[in-house]
């Protein structure tokens, strides 16, 4: 096999050192949260059939257009790595009846995603994702919920000080129509001063131009409609009452008309936390209502909203936060203390330390692992310890030894840690 054949697929990378401990971090962040928040945890496959995803992204979504990885299985079946969670999980909630019987329902999900794009910083073509779904909960105190629920997990995560909300409201499904129409009536005015990825958006869906990081596009947006102007009363009463209760909780937050998320099935409050430099790609949190997706897929009218952050990108932030326990090794100087070294090690793990055996019976080379896995304490036992049922304990940080009893060296550690 080649060399080049054993290095990752470009847009994909190892986990492992102090990354996968960023990693598993923030997973258990979200999923203590989530418990908190009263979620039940749900995975679903990493594939789906295609018109999972085709019928319910839009197809005019960038993410249909030119992200996802579709193939055919050998029985002629269109698959297609999920691109995002919502759509599999809609789907997961109507295939299994007993998760539509007792409504409203929180679901708690965490894996990898797949999007063919441009490898960059925070965004790999797997990537990983937390997420969050509630179903069958109209109530506009629940937009308020997964807001603080985001901002609990990022606080959590000691980077609340370095993003921001942005807030928006796509109204009913009236608003919409009437938008999407004067967009296109104030586009095609503009027609070919648009970037090329806009010219066909204006065809099939104009509120993705709004989305458009193109410096061109942007000037134009600057005299484009309001989505404001097309509120419907109850939409903007709706829109209204979730400000007030963000200023109630007091949660900064900012309006962003031009925010209206990257795909089709999005209803109502949109928001996302993202990061406070300019950029395509500075979300870690976003997400909003889709209160039409389940009827579309099941014809059964479920409101529902939820949100997801990217694992990566949120890892970029919360590198510097992790506070870890480091191990404690148990070494022995012969062969003749090893079975005991052995039953120390496994009852200080039983007592909740991280520990480290080595099972090379040579005394330096021991030593030698407990410093380069940065161990706190290395627990010794040699001849004169085992009969004087004794360990010697020597801290690593300052070198200082203690003997310890073998039967106190528990409460002793716990005393240290």
């Amino acid at each position: 096999m080649s060399s080049s054949k054993l290095q990752p697929v470009r847009g994909t990378k190892d986990l492992f050192g102090e990354e996968i401990k960023n990693f598993n971090h923030i997973v258990n962040i979200a999923r203590k949260n989530s418990e908190f928040f009263n979620f039940e945890e749900l995975q679903t496959p990493i594939f789906e059939f295609s018109e999972i995803f085709e019928r319910n992204l839009g197809e005019a979504s960038d993410i249909i257009a030119k992200e996802v990885y579709k193939f055919k299985d050998r029985s002629d079946n269109f698959l297609t790595l999920r691109p995002e969670f919502t759509a599999g999980i809609v789907r997961a909630l109507i295939a299994n009846g007993e998760l539509l019987q007792i409504l409203p329902r929180k679901f708690f999900s965490f894996g990898p995603i797949f999007r063919y794009d441009r490898p960059q910083k925070g965004r790999q073509r797997q990537f990983h994702q937390i997420n969050f779904e509630v179903f069958g909960e109209d109530s506009y105190y629940m937009d308020l919920e997964m807001i603080l629920l985001a901002n609990v997990i990022l606080r959590d995560l000691g980077i609340i000080e370095q993003v921001k909300l942005e807030i928006n409201s796509l109204g009913c499904s009236q608003t919409k129509i009437k938008y999407e129409q004067a967009l296109s009536e104030y586009f095609l005015k503009y027609k070919n001063d648009l970037s090329l990825d806009s010219q066909m958006r204006l065809e099939k869906n104009p509120l993705r131009i709004l989305d458009s990081k193109d410096t061109g596009d942007i000037e134009l947006l600057a005299q484009a409609p309001l989505l404001s102007d097309f509120y419907e009363t109850s939409a903007q009463n709706r829109f209204e009452s979730v400000i007030n209760l963000l200023e109630k909780f007091s949660v900064k937050y900012h309006i962003n008309q031009r925010l209206v998320r990257g795909l089709d099935y999005y209803t109502s409050t949109v928001f996302e936390f993202s990061m406070f430099h300019e950029g395509a790609q500075n979300a870690v949190l976003a997400g909003g209502r889709y209160d039409d997706l389940v009827e579309k897929m099941s014809s059964r009218q479920v409101k529902a909203i939820g949100f997801a952050g990217g694992i990566e990108r949120l890892m970029l932030l919360s590198k510097n936060n992790i506070l870890s326990q480091r191990p404690i090794a148990v070494n022995y100087i012969s062969e003749n203390e090893k079975l005991i070294a052995f039953e120390i090690a496994d009852r200080l793990r039983k007592s909740g330390f991280v520990v480290d055996f080595c099972c090379d019976g040579n005394f330096k080379k021991q030593m030698k692992k407990a410093s380069q896995n940065n161990s706190q304490f290395v627990v010794i036992i040699g001849e004169q310890e085992l009969k004087n049922n004794e360990v010697i304990v020597k801290d690593f940080d300052n070198a200082k030894e203690q003997r310890v009893k073998q039967e106190l060296l528990v409460h002793y550690l716990k005393g240290k840690l």
